[in-house]
């Protein structure tokens, strides 16, 4: 934990890069937190560095959308240190500035890598979902069918964890991406199999919906997306499930025999 007397230094030693070296285009930052005696398997703590970017965000003021170019190098060339800190700026700001700050993300994830990614999404854009959904949801399904493969995975993982955050907006969200289930899923089936196991955790009665409003249907996507998500024994999933298991579509048969045998487990449990 800082004390106060180094919060008081790094505050200093950030307002004197403020002053006299990022004006220079001197992005070279770590000169700030540089001398901080403690480590972190052999590394500067992460509190060190968001304590840092959120003073620099502050000092910056009405002026900050001006350090484009400093938030990209320290991205881009400052390794594990700029981007805890480029994270920090994009948390404090993007709210202020959403359509400027998200283009910046957007940049910033094209080409990272996923833990990356989902770090920018974990304290970017959930926070920014659970207070203003209406705002943002358009922008994250996007994502989801956009050209980024690993986005694409990652934007439903930040809407599942949003899921487990906001149970209201599960109807939503699953409303959403049921629309998909009519074309092929990919590598993207998985998710949506966590998604709806999600829901039937949080929503029973959605999850039972969704099985009421699918269960005439022999699609072989739709009946293994609705299969690999049984969790729990419900009569009513052993009536939809049942004639699926005498299927002549192989892929049919094999999804539903596994249900059922999972059904019949937990009924005799």
């Amino acid at each position: 934990m800082l004390t106060i007397d180094w919060k008081e230094r790094l505050t200093l030693d950030t307002e004197d890069y403020l002053e006299h070296k990022l004006p220079r285009q001197d992005y070279d930052f770590e000169i700030i937190f540089i001398a901080y005696p403690e480590r972190v398997n052999g590394k500067i703590p992460n509190e060190v560095i968001a304590f840092v970017a959120g003073v620099i965000a502050q000092r910056l003021g009405k002026k900050h959308g001006d350090y484009l170019p400093f938030y990209r190098h320290l991205w881009a060339k400052k390794g594990d240190y700029g981007k805890q800190a480029f994270a920090t700026f994009l948390t404090k700001l993007t709210p202020k500035k959403p359509e400027l700050y998200l283009t910046l993300l957007e940049d910033a994830m094209r080409k990272a890598e996923p833990h990356d990614i989902s770090t920018l999404l974990d304290k970017v854009m959930l926070p920014l979902l659970r207070k203003h959904p209406e705002k943002y949801l358009g922008r994250v399904f996007n994502w989801t069918k956009g050209d980024n493969a690993e986005l694409q995975k990652q934007a439903m993982n930040l809407l599942i964890k949003l899921i487990k955050r906001r149970a209201d907006l599960g109807k939503e969200i699953l409303s959403h991406f049921q629309h998909a289930w009519a074309y092929p899923l990919g590598e993207l089936q998985g998710l949506h199999v966590i998604l709806l196991k999600t829901i039937a955790k949080l929503n029973p009665e959605l999850y039972l919906s969704v099985w009421e409003e699918y269960g005439i249907y022999r699609e072989p996507q739709i009946v293994e997306l609705l299969c690999a998500s049984v969790q729990d024994y419900l009569p009513r999933l052993e009536e939809i499930i049942t004639p699926w298991t005498k299927s002549g579509n192989a892929r049919v048969k094999k999804a539903s025999n596994t249900a059922y045998k999972l059904l019949m487990k937990k009924k005799g449990a």
